[in-house]
């Protein structure tokens, strides 16, 4: 696993682009009102994002985030589906698209390998590793486990179906306190990266 500095569960922090891909463009911008007063309650103000964010604190707001967008929805699917609008909004902020365009004319095997340096990029705390099991069968461990899984997992998808792969499916092989270990494949036909016809809006 890359190294880096251990950072204490209280003292990790999530970046601008984490918080401006999903708020501002994976919503729209289009906050409900009810919403905008209990990310409010959290310490989060819609209309002034901040530069870093409590990572505890901002798992809270995912909850939040889930219960007042998808009610009724299983909490699995609902944070499946607000992954999938995370990854498309993460896409429109400056930091995401150099990324996902970067992402793109990778193809999903050379994507995954830089995986760990993408996802150090949006905190202060994250480090992984890759391991290759075959050409669209890898292992991703992570120094940190995000609750609850369906989400991570979502994220890992959605970024391999953007960078190209079909079918692709990710699942948590470990889960310890404070690391987790992903299975992630694809099917061997390759899929026509998105966006890769013209530039990320």
């Amino acid at each position: 696993m890359k190294s880096r500095p251990p950072v204490r569960l209280e003292d990790r922090l999530v970046y601008s682009e984490v918080i401006e891909g999903l708020i501002q463009h994976g919503l729209g911008g289009r906050v409900p009102s009810r919403l905008r007063e209990r990310l409010g309650d959290l310490g989060l103000d819609v209309d002034r994002l901040p530069s870093t964010f409590p990572v505890v604190t901002w798992h809270k707001c995912l909850r939040v985030l889930t219960e007042e967008l998808f009610p009724g929805v299983p909490m699995d699917e609902a944070f499946r589906r607000l992954a999938r609008q995370h990854v498309e909004g993460y896409g429109r902020t400056l930091m995401g698209r150099a990324t996902l365009r970067v992402m793109r004319l990778l193809g999903p095997r050379r994507m995954v390998h830089r995986l760990p340096s993408v996802l150090s990029a949006t905190d202060n705390y994250t480090a992984g590793s890759v391991e290759e099991r075959g050409p669209t069968q890898f292992v991703l461990s992570l120094n940190s486990n995000m609750q609850p899984g369906a989400y991570t997992e979502s994220l890992l998808e959605a970024m391999l179906h953007t960078c190209g792969a079909a079918q692709p499916q990710v699942k948590r092989l470990e889960s310890r306190e404070d690391s987790a270990t992903y299975l992630l494949t694809w099917s061997e036909k390759s899929e026509k990266p998105e966006g890769t016809s013209a530039e990320p809006e």
